[in-house]
């Protein structure tokens, strides 16, 4: 378990690193190519939308073939298209590969956390799902700098570097059993249990604070570069937010496994909105940094209890957890995606304080859902049978 479980920190800490390491150069692409808010708004979302995309897919791979086949389909696919983003200067050939490498990264994903849930002992998933979002957020804590650090040497070294990393995780991941599923859940089986579920709504609980941090990733870099920030201390602010969620994660999940999943969840939600609320608000840049750092501490409570609340309702209607880990990526790039690109394009036409707003009322909203969603803690002595 604890090679797995390297293993899969590794593939996530990958995947959030060069998805992370554009914030700091998006204003570095919006000047080269002049783009508005609402194009680098796409830019920026083009990688969600690629794993909104692949999610299902994902599922069904994963369900079909295994997690470990899944992963290292992933892991050849973000070998490829990253270096890809690095070395091309057209705009469409930019937005496309990102929107490959997150197709590439939903693979990902998918096979990392259905091999480590379909492994883990049931009364641990929330610490599990904790140690792999704060390797994610480990990545998320070196893409900050790497991205600065790719605006000094070049984006050609630094996403040619993925290439070399996908290539010794893979070489790892061969010496890992696979997962101890016998067959794959056929999707009419798979329809028929997330129909009885509450997949769909605990994935909209997740999806809350993922359009939060969607909107925070393009509008916080573009409003403190407009106040004459640098793409350092763009990326110190995204580094020292990094740092809480790291800590926070493992935390988080091992107290949502004996307390339940919704109030680490909704305090995140309140930490998360008062903070967007001061990106939208104030136009200081000690205000702003810390408006960053509170939104990422409010996104390291709600994402682990969120995450594992899906895949608490995946077992107990006997979903295959590839299936789960694909709507939960379906509910991350989607929420990514409307809030990096519909937040980008309303502070272009309407200023910042607007989809600040609009966000603050979609966490309202969804912090009612989870307060009806939360699921009885899974039992020790029950394990889904195509987890």
């Amino acid at each position: 378990m604890r090679r797995l479980l390297f293993l899969a920190c590794a593939v996530v800490f990958i995947d959030v690193t060069f998805f992370a390491v554009l914030t700091p150069l998006l204003p570095d692409f919006r000047d080269r190519f002049s783009l508005g808010e609402g194009g680098a708004g796409v830019l920026a979302g083009s990688f969600a939308a690629g794993t909104l995309v692949m999610a299902m897919p994902a599922g069904w791979i994963a369900a079909r073939f295994g997690p470990r086949r899944t992963m290292i389909a992933g892991l050849v696919g973000i070998g490829v298209f990253s270096p890809l983003f690095g070395f091309v200067d057209h705009l469409w050939l930019l937005d496309g590969s990102r929107f490959l490498q997150g197709a590439a990264g939903s693979l990902m994903w998918c096979g990392a956390i259905s091999w480590v849930i379909s492994s883990a002992p049931l009364n641990s998933r929330g610490r599990m799902m904790g140690m792999v979002i704060a390797a994610a957020v480990m990545g998320e804590l070196l893409g900050a700098p790497l991205g600065a650090l790719a605006h000094h040497i070049g984006t050609e070294i630094v996403f040619g570097m993925v290439l070399f990393a996908a290539v010794a995780l893979i070489a790892l991941a061969m010496t890992v059993p696979p997962a101890a599923e016998v067959d794959g859940q056929p999707i009419s089986s798979a329809v028929t249990a997330l129909r009885r579920s509450d997949v769909p709504r605990s994935s909209l609980v997740l999806a809350g604070p993922s359009i939060a941090f969607g909107l925070v990733v393009v509008v916080a870099p573009l409003r403190m570069d407009v106040l004459g920030a640098t793409p350092a201390l763009i990326a110190a602010a995204f580094v020292a937010g990094s740092v809480i969620e790291v800590v926070t994660g493992p935390l988080v999940g091992h107290f949502s496994d004996r307390a339940g999943r919704t109030l680490p969840y909704l305090v995140g939600l309140v930490t998360s909105a008062s903070a967007i609320i001061g990106i939208g608000v104030f136009g200081l840049l000690p205000v702003l940094f810390a408006a960053v750092m509170f939104a990422s501490f409010g996104a390291g409570l709600s994402f682990t209890p969120a995450s594992t609340l899906v895949t608490d309702a995946a077992t107990a209607s006997g979903l295959n957890q590839g299936y789960a880990s694909g709507a939960a990526n379906v509910a991350w790039g989607g929420g990514q995606m409307i809030g990096a690109v519909g937040g980008g394009f309303l502070a272009g036409i309407a200023g910042y304080l607007l989809p600040t707003l609009i966000v603050v009322g979609i966490l309202a909203a969804t912090a009612a859902v989870a307060r009806g969603t939360d699921l009885p803690l899974p039992a020790e002595g029950v394990r889904e049978g195509v987890g």
